[in-house]
């Protein structure tokens, strides 16, 4: 770090002048006012305790998340209207957030708290960048106490400990998680705005920026995520952040955007997209998941797909207003659209497919291959989605709710995490193993205008005895307007046994004959046609009322489609209906 010249501003890293966007003014202000009428959120012990007596996460982190999400409006409103009142407002907030005992959340700390002991976590690393940010964008403003209280709050609770001990964080070394860089990203960031004076400065950067290249280490060969979609959003998110404030401090001089992973990242959101407006949500993702828009834009803005990326904003919703950045205006390229339709990301093992980018109405299939002990995991390699009409019709349910239970060993007893709440194949009612060394591998993934092919050998997901051979086959037609899906199970035994194949679906199910049915969405319908074995049995199956974790409540709904035998194979067709 002593080889530049940090001649750039810790003012300009944030925002310089004539950038502002006035068309979040007015918004801004109007959040503001709503602010200025309440007191600030409470985050008293009587919530903060709940955690380890409930498992819910929700009683404290909502008043938690809401005060630093005013924090950032206080913060704007005063930069873009110099008014008084929204000042003195943000900084009851700012006083208020330096006297919480903890930055860190509950389900982040041990049930008995050791006061001596700093705790760094998602929530500590965010508050200290936000605080940082404010600090930078206001400084001739805010109160000499105001200001003395941040770069004392930063010193005690990130940037001392983090300097002499970051071994004691496990996420410093993690480069496989989004912990690593959200918490990386925002002390980086801290450091760059509050920091520079101090002697722990060129370590904590240093350690920074190498843990966030290895972050990106960590991306699939063509940018896909491991942890999926909400995960990729969030960690790129701050990573990103980072590197804009990096590459603004240097004038340039380091440009993490360089990293080829990094480069390629924008795959993942664009494949991932499913018209209208969700996402392939494998894993603990939310399907409606709103991309961060500066994250986007810096994308688009700083890497050789930024013409597609374009391309994706125009189609969907951003997350926005989250941090003092969104007051930047970033310069895009021109949308183009993608060329495309098939994308294998062979390092996590996933392959989406589609037959086309124009029609909204159109085809998508999403397959996943991959293990049983990923981070966050759940029980689905050879699990499926196929998406046609603005629906997934062939269904994942994503995350259920967070609670203390499902980051636990009873994680698994979540439909939403077993292999009960997927699509896959159960042998006498057995299904999956769970750990890294239960895995499945896709064999082919054939791509041609009118057909792709994609193949999973499961085998090795299954706990040893219980099958000879599993392979799952997909295949997707395009010939016809909104495709056909043709899948096919092969399963083979050391003896006769239950084998059953399981179609988890969203909508509403119709029995036509003993090997037809209806699967009707909102605007289409599926017919469902089993072609084979010739002997077999089906029925309905559903888990009611499940919390998700967007907090709404679902229904998790399946056919079993059953027969017995020590060789089989499943041969289902699906047919969208218009």
């Amino acid at each position: 770090m002593k080889d530049f010249d940090f001649s750039i501003s810790p003012k300009e890293i944030v925002l310089k002048k004539n950038e502002l966007r006035k068309s979040i003014s007015k918004k801004v202000i109007e959040e503001a006012e709503k602010i200025l009428k309440n007191q600030v959120p409470d985050t008293h012990y009587s919530l903060f305790r709940l955690f380890h007596i409930t498992g819910k996460r929700a009683e404290y982190q909502k008043p938690y998340h809401e005060k630093r999400k005013n924090l950032v409006f206080l913060a704007m409103a005063s930069y873009l209207t110099g008014e008084q009142k929204y000042l003195l407002k943000l900084q009851d907030y700012i006083w208020d957030i330096c006297n919480e005992p903890l930055w860190s959340m509950p389900a982040h700390l041990p049930e008995k708290v050791h006061f001596q002991h700093t705790y760094i976590d998602l929530g500590a690393s965010q508050t200290a960048a936000k605080l940082a940010e404010i600090l930078v964008l206001l400084e001739d403003r805010l109160e000499e106490n105001i200001k003395s209280r941040i770069r004392y709050e930063l010193e005690r609770r990130i940037f001392v400990p983090f300097y002499q001990h970051p071994e004691d964080y496990w996420w410093s070394k993690a480069y496989y998680s989004n912990w690593c860089a959200v918490c990386c990203g925002n002390i980086g960031i801290a450091a760059f705005l509050a920091g520079r004076d101090g002697i722990y400065f060129e370590k904590i950067v240093n350690h920074c920026i190498d843990a966030i290249r290895r972050y990106f280490d960590n991306f699939d060969s063509d940018g896909g995520w491991v942890e999926g979609i909400s995960y990729w959003n969030y960690g790129v998110t701050h990573a990103v952040r980072f590197a804009d404030a990096l590459y603004r401090a240097t004038d340039g001089k380091i440009n993490l955007f360089d990293h080829p992973k990094l480069q390629l990242a924008g795959f993942f959101p664009l494949h991932c997209f499913l018209p209208p407006g969700s996402f392939v949500n494998f894993g603990d993702a939310y399907s409606r998941t709103q991309l961060n828009r500066e994250t986007i834009f810096l994308l688009a803005k700083h890497t050789k797909l930024g013409k597609q990326i374009a391309w994706l904003l125009k189609h969907i919703d951003l997350r926005d207003f989250e941090d003092i950045i969104a007051l930047r205006e970033i310069k895009i390229p021109r949308p183009e659209i993608p060329e495309r339709t098939f994308i294998h990301f062979k390092d996590i093992d996933w392959v989406i497919t589609r037959k086309g980018w124009n029609d909204k109405n159109g085809p998508v299939l999403a397959v996943k291959a991959g293990n049983n002990g990923e981070p966050h995991n759940q029980v689905d390699v050879g699990q499926f989605i196929f998406h046609v009409f603005g629906e997934d019709f062939l269904c994942d349910r994503g995350a259920g709710q967070y609670s203390k239970d499902y980051f636990s060993a009873k994680r698994y007893e979540s439909p939403f995490c077993s292999a009960e709440g997927h699509s896959l194949i159960f042998i006498d009612g057995k299904s999956q193993g769970i750990g890294k060394e239960y895995s499945g591998k896709i064999i082919e993934a054939s791509h041609s205008i009118s057909q792709d092919i994609i193949s999973i050998d499961m085998t090795d997901a299954y706990p040893q005895g219980l099958v000879r051979k599993i392979v799952r086959t997909l295949k997707f037609s395009k010939k016809q307007k909104y495709g056909t899906l043709l899948l096919e199970d092969l399963v083979q035994t050391d003896k006769e046994r239950n084998i059953e194949t399981r179609l988890q679906y969203n909508g509403e199910c119709k029995k036509l004959d003993r090997s037809h049915f209806i699967i009707k969405g909102k605007n289409g319908k599926i017919a469902i046609n089993i072609l084979k074995p010739e002997k077999f049995s089906v029925s309905p199956g559903a888990f009611r009322n499940l919390y998700t974790l967007s907090d709404d409540t679902i229904d998790i709904q399946f056919l079993k489609i059953t027969t017995k035998s020590t060789e089989t194979k499943f041969l289902i067709e699906m047919v969208p209906i218009r």
